[in-house]
């Protein structure tokens, strides 16, 4: 464990959380899968699971139920550990500017504090990639149990949209410009909802009800849960459960590729 690491207890909680899904995974050969993003690399075994044509509908709602509830405890796991890595972002940036650290110490911090992250963002992308390589080979068993099941889940994904909805994990400053020392025009609440698109050096552009609007460092938000779809036809709670999974895959999705936008120049010092 990396006791330098401020944000140890949210990374461990995280690991956690990827290692029961991750534990579950359904790829079907036995070699190992790595992630590798900005120099980091992280790698782990694969284990296999049957998801055999004619499984019983009852396993495969168990199956489904249990990941879904692990899927809710990675995303709650990876917010929190977003914002521990942006709150240090911020407390490093404060410190340089009160003269309390030189730059060269404030820079190293940065450097490290980047590093953690990646590793984090290549953590989450394995873990995505298992959870869709596990949903393509269990396609057969699912449309076996509830025929048109894989249409009425394509539909559903379709259904979501590429609406970035998001939230914020606490009060938010909106800047008139995408820069750090701009004027600020306004705030977002802890917890209101509102839309963001990418801009640069970190920032996004933050519109909500009202008119606002305003520029926010990426990583003060999270992704909003999508809510899963209503599929019709036959298969009930399979069906239900289904749409579920797809929402809640994708709402992880969303946070890492959020979380990777932060990435790209929201970690800087201020020059």
């Amino acid at each position: 464990m990396d006791l330098a690491d401020g944000c140890r207890n949210q990374l461990g909680s995280f690991n956690g959380a990827g290692d029961a899904l991750l534990a579950a995974d359904t790829a079907a050969d036995a070699g190992p899968i790595s992630a590798t993003g900005s120099g980091a690399t992280w790698q782990r075994p694969r284990t296999t699971t049957n998801f055999g044509r004619g499984a019983p509908a009852t396993g495969i709602e168990g199956t489904l139920a249990q990941e879904n509830a692990d899927l809710d405890a990675l995303q709650i796991a990876f917010d929190a550990l977003l914002y521990c890595r942006w709150i240090e972002a911020r407390t490093i940036r404060a410190e340089l500017a009160a003269n309390r650290v030189p730059r060269p110490t404030a820079e190293s911090r940065m450097a490290a504090l980047r590093a953690r992250l990646q590793r984090d963002l290549a953590r989450a992308q394995a873990v995505l990639d298992g959870l869709e390589r596990r949903a393509t080979q269990r396609e057969p068993a699912l449309e076996a149990a509830a025929p048109g099941s894989r249409a009425a889940a394509q539909r559903a994904r379709a259904d979501t949209g590429a609406t970035r909805r998001v939230v914020a994990a606490a009060t938010v400053p909106l800047r008139l410009r995408p820069e750090a020392g701009a004027p600020e025009i306004g705030r977002v609440a802890a917890g209101q909802a509102v839309t963001v698109r990418p801009a640069q050096s970190g920032f996004a552009l933050v519109e909500g009800q009202g008119g606002l609007r305003g520029y926010a460092p990426t990583g003060a938000f999270q992704i909003a849960e999508r809510t899963a779809p209503v599929v019709s036809g036959g298969g009930g709670q399979v069906r239900v459960l289904v749409a579920s999974n797809i929402a809640k895959r994708d709402n992880f999705a969303e946070s890492l590729a959020l979380a990777r936008e932060a990435a790209v120049s929201g970690f800087e010092l201020a020059s």
